[in-house]
């Protein structure tokens, strides 16, 4: 049995598993990033570190506009990273298996499987691809 964190992005929702999330929080002032890269919205205080913030909005192909009013808090090998996001829902435990997996999904990128929770598509976000792609990032400033 897993513990997802189910959250929106424009509207569409998406899912972590909830060993990867530290915190949730609401109304941070996300400061200038100056010379970031695009994907990256700023940086919030975070208990007294500096935590980069994700427009998973811009990540995802939405249109462009401000991030969410929450943020997601990462923790564990992906962070300190934060997620901008517009909504934050209740945690789910869900045994994921083929009952529930979506058949004849379409390859998208940031996106690990689809799964159907009480007639809802909820997509699970690849943080691996994430870190990948703010790894590269990170690199290609350094050149």
């Amino acid at each position: 049995m897993k513990q997802l964190l189910p959250f929106k992005v424009g509207y569409e929702t998406y899912a972590l598993p909830l060993i990867e999330v530290q915190e949730v929080v609401e109304n941070q002032i996300v400061h200038p990033f100056p010379g970031a890269p695009a994907i990256i919205a700023g940086a919030i205080a975070f208990h007294g570190r500096i935590v980069p913030v994700v427009n998973l909005s811009l990540l995802l192909d939405f249109p462009v506009g401000k991030i969410g009013p929450r943020l997601i808090v990462l923790i564990n090998k992906r962070g300190p990273v934060a997620l901008g996001v517009d909504q934050v829902r209740t945690v789910i435990n869900l045994e994921i298996n083929q009952t529930n997996q979506m058949q004849n999904r379409i390859e998208r990128n940031y996106i690990d499987d689809v799964i159907n929770w009480d007639g809802e598509m909820i997509s699970l976000f690849a943080l691996d691809q994430l870190q990948n792609e703010l790894q590269s990032l990170c690199e290609q400033r350094g050149n």
